[in-house]
């Protein structure tokens, strides 16, 4: 009886670790995100945990190195700044601590006012019809979404929009 009732709780291990391979197929996952989505699916809190604690212990699960992983993507892809940043990272359940190391290394990336051109550079079609002070609004509402702060916001607003009289 006992070993029926093991073989069944080693079956329900391998199937919520199979779900669990299958979400971090598609992309990487926090431990938390993983915990979370099995958990929506009816597996038991005993079995989350193994399940968590053998993805971490065989390395498929890191939140550090997902979360440096993450804001180098994001960072590729469209310039961010830090408080944005910190909010998804901490959304996807990544601990704070390890957030502040992570976004520590990518500080010169990050909420710079290079960065911060380079992403109405790449946006700045979208504003040049408008008059200054709509494109101004649209330009900083778009920084502040991305998690810059006002004063690069502006600084950075100033330098497009002097680029785009010159042209």
């Amino acid at each position: 009886m006992i070993s029926g009732l093991i073989e069944l709780h080693n079956t329900d291990f391998d199937e919520a670790r199979n779900a669990a391979l299958r979400l971090l197929k598609s992309r990487d996952r926090s431990v938390h995100e993983i915990a979370q989505r099995l958990g929506r699916k009816g597996w038991e809190p005993e079995i989350i945990e193994r399940v968590t604690a053998d993805l971490w212990r065989v390395g498929l699960l890191d939140d550090e190195a997902m979360a440096r992983r993450w804001v180098g993507l994001q960072l590729e892809r469209k310039p961010a700044g830090a408080t944005w940043l910190r909010s998804e990272l901490r959304r996807r359940g990544v601990a704070g601590e390890l957030v502040e190391r992570v976004l520590e290394e990518f500080a010169d990336q990050t909420g710079s006012q290079a960065s911060a051109v380079d992403l109405l550079r790449r946006q700045s079609a979208r504003y040049m019809n408008l008059d200054r002070d709509r494109a101004r609004r649209r330009m900083l509402g778009l920084l502040a979404r991305r998690g810059f702060d006002p004063e690069t916001a502006s600084g950075a607003f100033e330098t497009i929009w002097k680029e785009s009289e010159g042209e």
